[in-house]
């Protein structure tokens, strides 16, 4: 797990050692274990190192090919090593070969090609001297960013983008048209990042820089068109388990005891009911953390939420008698707090503002116990525990009515009543038929008074962005035209929309870095692997829902795994249950950091302050209903706030 850096001189000119040596000081804190660059005619390379797993302790980079000609740096880790020996040669058991060698003997057999051949988490940049060529890469899921800046005589490249801002001629400015998109909860186009001219390299991409200019283009895109089919329901279940064991023992590599950031649902109880054996058949045990909030926390008005997930959480630890159940209750804590030594090392808002707390407080204990890899299921939900919502439309637009029907019945409120199933089968299976415009303008005529369905504005419910601001960055149209215009209304029930949203959770895991910065934690997602991808999309809807039964899949297989209780549980558990909690207990904080966003310019003209002030002096009597006070409190007053203090720290301001 490693910083990496460099730059390139277009015209072949000599590359300066100062601006090296300024990339590798900005990215200081994200090293630690080693650190070196490495220079020849037109181009650099340097790496800040921190020791993860074994194979770390034998890393040498920049890593120089035995010509002399070609220098890599990399990030991360390989994990199909035994399938890569066997072609290219490697004694992939051995601890003394680093995951770095893979990937230059990769490029020296497939050359610009060899990222398709390489499954794990992984960004990298390779130098060849012999035909001036660089190679940028970045693996499809779990990679920690990479950002790119091309000038006139230069492209230079960095984890992070202060790196960049290091090097004379890259001026540090923000992008507001991405400020804007981040506000109204939209993604940030392809390649774009939160500053002008700083780009981020795509999942599943490589950037190629050779005297022809810049080339990008993706080695890594599942074929969402293709369904697998196997001869009975038992096979999907077994192919499954084979690829979710590989892939978690995968992660499993770590000089450190391994952790699992585990809540009480079946993503990463999963995780962590498949690591536990792995785990103990090499003696070692898994430290489980789950933040929940004070005892005796209740959220009235929502008896549906699951609040506090630890007694779910302490039957897993039950079961396994290797797994270290640690509660973090993170009193006392607001996310607030220490703001700018968060905005220094991650260089982005955190999303999710409230959330903060309870990741960072599991952070913090983890750290205390010397763990440095922690488990995370934060992808599931779009694949090994999709809950199959894209089945009646499927059924209906492959023709199987009668098979529709008869999920439409499982599924209706009240199986007695035809009309209610008929309601049913229409929103589910004739309705995601249409184009998207005539199912908007139907649920306009169903709920007129929606405000999530106005033809315009349709983010003013949830967002603190100001109106004046939104219609100079002109999100209105842009949303529209790359369909994520009224995106909560959209319905997720196609291949295509779980593998956006997967995306979409791929370009935000910026804030990992700023983890690794702090904790020393790397962060890892067995739920969010290319062969598990792959496999979960390619799956018909039927293998994720029967009979009125969700998340089908994942229940059959974990079924020896997991305690009754998680696997027929219904509800979901809510991220930071005690959020509005600790806002209300916090207005101090928040009155203070509203008069200082007053006095900035750019938080004023960004965003809607005094609709903010208001939510604040009306905290103590919030809206009855939780959606809206959710929506209020949660997505504008502290969004807002998050958003405001990320503003001042990019203006210098340091408030905490």
């Amino acid at each position: 797990m490693s910083a990496i850096f460099g730059l390139v001189a277009v015209h072949g000119d000599g590359i300066p050692r100062l601006a090296l040596e300024a990339m590798r000081s900005a990215l200081a804190d994200h090293g630690g274990d080693g650190s070196d660059t490495w220079a020849l005619g037109g181009a650099g390379l340097g790496q800040q190192l921190k020791l993860v797993t074994p194979e770390d302790l034998f890393e040498r980079q920049p890593l120089v090919s035995h010509d002399g000609l070609r220098a890599l740096v990399s990030d991360g880790r390989i994990d199909n090593r035994p399938e890569l020996s066997r072609e290219l040669g490697l004694p992939w058991p051995a601890r003394t070969v680093p995951d770095s060698a893979f990937i230059l003997a990769a490029y020296e057999r497939w050359g610009t090609d060899c990222g398709q051949h390489l499954v794990g988490s992984f960004s990298f940049a390779i130098w060849d001297a012999g035909v001036k060529r660089l190679l940028l890469a970045r693996s499809p899921f779990n990679a920690r960013p990479v950002f790119f800046h091309q000038a006139a005589d230069f492209v230079a490249f960095a984890t992070m983008p202060k790196a960049l801002f290091a090097l004379p001629g890259v001026p540090r400015r923000l992008c507001f048209e991405s400020v804007a998109d981040y506000l109204i909860l939209v993604p940030l186009e392809p390649g774009v990042s939160m500053f002008q001219g700083i780009r981020t390299l795509e999942p599943g991409h490589a950037l190629v820089v050779d005297p022809r200019g810049c080339h990008l283009r993706a080695f890594w895109k599942p074929e969402l068109k293709h369904e697998l089919r196997l001869r009975c329901d038992e096979e999907y279940v077994e192919a499954f388990t084979e690829r979710f064991d590989r892939v978690v023992a995968d992660n499993l590599r770590s000089l450190s005891p391994v952790g699992v950031l585990m809540s009480g649902g079946l993503d990463s109880t999963s995780v962590a009911a498949t690591a536990a054996p792995l785990l103990a058949r090499r003696g070692e045990r898994l430290a489980a953390f789950t933040a929940a909030p004070r005892d005796g926390f209740l959220e009235p008005g929502a008896p549906g939420w699951l609040v506090d997930e630890a007694p779910l959480a302490s039957m897993v630890a039950a079961r396994y008698e290797n797994v270290d159940l640690n509660i973090t209750r993170s009193e006392g804590l607001f996310f607030l707090n220490e703001l700018d030594r968060f905005f220094d090392a991650a260089e982005m808002p955190y999303e999710g503002a409230a959330s903060r707390v309870w990741h960072e407080g599991i952070m913090a204990e983890a750290q205390r116990q010397g763990v440095r890899v922690l488990l995370t299921g934060k992808c599931g939900n779009w694949t090994i525990s999709w809950d199959g919502s894209g089945l009646i439309r499927s059924l209906v637009g492959t023709g199987r009515w009668a098979a529709a029907w008869r999920e439409t019945r499982a599924l209706a409120p009240d199986r007695g009543r035809a009309r209610s199933a008929a309601r049913a089968f229409a929103s589910k299976g004739l309705i995601p038929q249409l184009p998207w415009r005539v199912q908007l303008a139907i649920a306009r005529r169903r709920n007129g008074d929606d405000p999530l369905a106005a033809p315009e504005s349709w983010w003013a419910p949830f967002s603190p962005i100001h109106p004046e601001f939104a219609r100079a960055q002109n999100v209105a149209a842009r949303s529209r035209a790359r369909g994520y215009d009224h995106r909560f209304r959209r319905s997720i029930d196609t291949p295509e929309r779980r593998y956006d949203r997967l995306m979409h959770v791929q370009r935000v895991i910026g804030f990992n870095s700023a983890f690794q910065a702090l904790y020393g934690t790397d962060i890892r997602d067995p739920t969010a692997d290319a062969r598990i991808a792959e496999f979960c999309l390619s799956l018909p809807e039927e293998q994720y829902r029967r009979g009125g039964v969700s998340r089908w899949l994942i229940r059959r297989a974990m079924v020896d795994r997991l305690p009754a209780e998680i696997l027929a549980s219904p509800r979901r558990g809510i991220d930071t249950a005690d959020w509005f909690e600790r806002l209300s207990g916090g207005r101090a904080q928040v009155f203070e950091t509203l008069r200082l966003l007053e006095q900035s310019e750019t938080a004023s003209t960004v965003l809607d302050l005094p609709r903010m002030r208001r939510l604040a002096d009306q905290i103590d009597q919030p809206a009855p209903n939780p959606t809206q006070r959710l929506m209020d409190y949660r997505h504008v007053l502290e969004g807002g706030l998050m958003v405001g203090r990320f503003l001042r720290w990019f203006e210098g301001s340091r408030d905490s």
